[in-house]
């Protein structure tokens, strides 16, 4: 499976209606927001390399959100810089959905790190978008990449024991020291 068709597996979903956010996939990226798109994340690649655009801009511009070229994923948060995270350098995508106790909402969090950095994605990019379904899709990506690690993670995990803590599903992540740690989703 190539990097087109993991994007296209899952594309559609990615976007929750009325949250205002636009997900493209090539060819049918509108020719405005892919040249803007490409001017403000990633002028250095070819814009031929770009496969996939999540517009989450007010404006519908191509300003803000992701985008998925060929080697990389670029984001661009409101009033942030564009982050760069060349596949093969990310580490873990790590993905937490908590349900407060106080107010009864529940509330998500995603962080990629990789070796130069990490980036936690902001309430306001994660709010228009299905995270359960942007985070299958970044799995996908790194195995993909890695794919003799993961299979390493996941041998780990079933050899040793799991704590339960609520019935929620469970999903691996690999840290910089190698350990592999559970969190819950």
């Amino acid at each position: 499976m190539n990097l087109n068709d993991i994007l296209a597996s899952s594309f559609s979903q990615i976007a929750l209606s009325g949250h205002g956010a636009s997900a493209y996939l090539i060819p049918n990226i509108p020719r405005k927001v892919l040249s803007k798109a490409w001017r403000t994340f990633c002028p250095q690649e070819a814009r031929e390399s770009i496969l996939a655009v999540i517009d989450t801009s007010f404006f519908k511009n191509g300003k803000e959100g992701l985008v998925f070229t060929q080697n990389a994923l670029y984001i661009k948060e409101p009033i942030h810089r564009v982050h760069q995270f060349v596949y093969r350098d990310i580490d873990a995508v790590i993905y937490f959905q908590t349900l407060s106790t106080y107010s009864g909402k529940s509330s998500v969090s995603m962080e990629i790190d990789t070796k130069n950095y990490d980036l936690e994605l902001s309430d306001q990019l994660l709010r228009s978008l299905n995270t359960d379904v942007l985070n299958e899709l970044l799995q996908k990506i790194v195995a993909m990449y890695r794919p003799d690690e993961r299979k390493e993670i996941q041998k780990e995990l079933t050899d040793s024991e799991k704590q339960i803590a609520h019935p929620e599903k469970f999903k691996p992540h690999k840290f910089k020291d190698g350990d592999p740690q559970i969190y819950s989703k």
